[in-house]
C-alpha cells in the first residue's frame, strides 16, 4: 500500500479513536451585525445586531473539533454552576461527549468571551473571566475523575488557555499518570506556561509560542531551529510541530535534528480563528487511528488548511478532510 492510500484509510479510522481533552473550558458568544453610523455619545459605531450564535471556546472547541472529526471525547477541565455552564453542558451533550470528568464548582464563573463582528471585520471583543488557580481540592477532584476514565481513552490533549486549569503540580501529576498509562499526550501550550511543561509526546506552538517559549526571536530558518532544540531540551518533548501561519508548519523530533516542513495549503485565508485548535485535533485524531508523527501531521495540515478558508471558527469533518486528501496528487506526499 502506498503512503497515499495509507493516509486514507487513516482518515476511514478516525472514529476508532478515544480521546480525552483537558483544559480551560469557554464559551464563544458570536454577535454580527452592521455598522452605518456613529454614536453621538461617543466615537464609536453603533453596530445594528442581526443574529448571534454561541460555540463551544477553548478546551471546548478542541472537543468540538475532534467530536466533528468522528472521535469519541471526553472532556475534563472545570465550569461554573451558572447559566453558561449550562450552556456548555448542553454543547457537550449535542455532540455525546462524555462531561463526566468536568468540575462544577460554586466559586467560578464559566468563561465566556464575546466578540462583536460587523462587515466581515472584529469591532470589539469583551471577556467575562475569573482566570486564577483554583482550590486544592478542584485539581485533586479533577485528577481522580481522569484517572477514573483512563481506560476509556488512548491520547490526551492538554488545552491550554493560562486561565488557571493547567498549574504546575497538577500538569505534573497529569503527565506522569498518562506516560504509565502509556497515552499519547499532545500540549497546545501557553507561553508563560513553559517553564514547567515536562514530557509529552508532542507539543504545537504557533510561530509567537515557539518564540516566546524559546526566548529566541524566530525570523529565519537558522532561529527557527535553534529555537526548536532549545524548546525540546527544555520541554523533554518526543516531537515539536512549530505552525507558522501562511509559511505552513514544520515538525522536529528530539532524536533528529533533521526537520520536516509542510507547505501552507490554504489558497485563500478568511480567518485563522481556531486554526491552532484544528492542528491538534486532526493530529491527534489520526495517531490514534494509527498514523505515524509526521503522517499525523501532514493530515493536521490539510485540515488547518480547510479551517482557515472559512470565516470564524470552523471544526473540520473527517469527510472534508478526505475528499481535500483525494484531490491531491499521491506524487505530493513523500
Amino acid at each position: 500500500m502506498q503512503d497515499y492510500d495509507k493516509l486514507l484509510e487513516i482518515i476511514k479510522k478516525f472514529n476508532k479513536a478515544r480521546i480525552l481533552v483537558v483544559g480551560d473550558i469557554m464559551v464563544d458568544h458570536y454577535v454580527y451585525g452592521t455598522v452605518s453610523r456613529i454614536s453621538p455619545e461617543a466615537p464609536v459605531p453603533i453596530v445594528n445586531v442581526k443574529y448571534e450564535k454561541l460555540l463551544p471556546g477553548g478546551a471546548a472547541n478542541v472537543m468540538y473539533n475532534v467530536s466533528k472529526l468522528g472521535a469519541k471525547v471526553f472532556i475534563a477541565g472545570v465550569i461554573g454552576k451558572d447559566y453558561n455552564g449550562g450552556i456548555f453542558k448542553q454543547m457537550a451533550n449535542n455532540q455525546s461527549v462524555d462531561g463526566s470528568a468536568v468540575i462544577e464548582s460554586d466559586d467560578f464563573e464559566t468563561i465566556i468571551k464575546t466578540r462583536v463582528i460587523a462587515h466581515n471585520q472584529q469591532i470589539v471583543r469583551f471577556d467575562k473571566e475569573n482566570a486564577g488557580y483554583f482550590k486544592k481540592k478542584i485539581y485533586l477532584n479533577l485528577l481522580e475523575n481522569i484517572k477514573y476514565l483512563a481506560d476509556e481513552f488512548d491520547a490526551v490533549i492538554i488545552s491550554d488557555y493560562g486561565k488557571g486549569v493547567i498549574e504546575r503540580k497538577f500538569f505534573n501529576e497529569l503527565t506522569n499518570f498518562l506516560k504509565l498509562k502509556n497515552k499519547f499526550i499532545a500540549l497546545d501550550p501557553k507561553v508563560e506556561n513553559f517553564k514547567f511543561y515536562k514530557n509529552v509526546s508532542i507539543l504545537t506552538p504557533n510561530i509567537n509560542e515557539a518564540s516566546g517559549g524559546a526566548g529566541i526571536n524566530i525570523k529565519d530558518e537558522k532561529s527557527l531551529i535553534k529555537a526548536s532544540q532549545k524548546i525540546l531540551r527544555k520541554v523533554s518533548s518526543d516531537n515539536l510541530l512549530i505552525t507558522r501561519g501562511e509559511s505552513g508548519m514544520s515538525l522536529f523530533n528530539r532524536d533528529n535534528k533533521d526537520h520536516r516542513h509542510l507547505k501552507a495549503r490554504a489558497k485563500n485565508v478568511f480567518d485563522v480563528t481556531g486554526a491552532g485548535d484544528t492542528v491538534i485535533s486532526a493530529l491527534t485524531v489520526a495517531i490514534c487511528a494509527g498514523a505515524s508523527v509526521y503522517e499525523a501531521c501532514y493530515i493536521a495540515n490539510i485540515a488547518a488548511g480547510i479551517a482557515v478558508s472559512q470565516l470564524g471558527t470552523y471544526a473540520v469533518s473527517a469527510n472534508e478532510v478526505f475528499e481535500e486528501l483525494s484531490a491531491v496528487s499521491s506524487n505530493e506526499f513523500n
